[in-house]
């Protein structure tokens, strides 16, 4: 019986929707970098982004229990780092896409113009929706600005109340975060695309500032 591939893949990647475990905003920039990379020869576009996130709040009363009052964790132990691979694919302005951020799944969908953009993405627990505007000094420099708002999922270290949780890569934790942020990507003369992009968030569950740093590489 021949097995259809595709199918196949699609099945499997709604599954690991299922088992996904953290997702946090993906990259504006890279979205948007992504439009300006297509060609009649190739509508696909493979990226890959680096993000330092931290976040700090001045709330004495920000450690909270988990749900069945085990763990003590906060925005304060949560320092993190996050290697995302993203796939879009673009019909005229509209694109489709998904990828892996570690090893959670994840799918997105927007639209992309020169100027501006629009795009969405998200798992079974967390997503969020980013808006974008840009400008091109040259034919090679892209500089842009971005809105966003997200409930994110996130890991965050813990204690026991008498001890160690037990957990190796901390407590799960859900928030909802909104803020933005700039960035530039610059076009190379070898098909490659590199970036750089800063966002601001207030997370409003935890009333703590969020500070992410990305550098982005995308190609076709």
């Amino acid at each position: 019986m021949k097995i259809n591939l595709l199918k196949l893949f699609l099945w499997a990647f709604a599954l690991l929707l299922l088992v996904g475990c953290s997702m946090r905003p993906l990259s504006a920039s890279a979205f948007m970098e992504a439009y300006q990379s297509v060609n009649d020869s190739s509508k696909t576009v493979v990226g890959v982004s680096i993000t330092g996130m931290r976040g700090v709040t001045s709330n004495s009363e920000e450690p909270k229990m988990d749900s069945i009052g085990n763990h003590v964790y906060g925005v304060k132990d949560e320092g993190v780092i996050d290697i995302s691979v993203p796939v879009y694919h673009f019909i005229d302005h509209f694109a489709i896409g998904g990828g892996f951020q570690y090893f959670t799944p994840f799918v997105s969908l927007g639209v992309a113009f020169d100027h501006f953009g629009v795009m969405g993405w998200g798992t079974v627990a967390a997503g969020g929706i980013s808006v974008m505007e840009q400008i091109s000094p040259t034919e090679e420099l892209h500089l842009g600005l971005f809105q966003f708002a997200s409930r994110t999922s996130s890991y965050a270290g813990c204690k026991a109340v008498d001890g160690n949780c037990g957990e190796a890569f901390g407590v799960a934790i859900y928030y909802f975060e909104f803020g933005g942020g700039s960035y530039f990507m610059y076009k190379t003369g070898f098909k490659w695309h590199l970036g750089a992009e800063f966002r601001y968030s207030y997370d409003i569950d935890y009333k703590a500032n969020r500070f992410a740093f990305t550098l982005n590489l995308l190609g076709l």
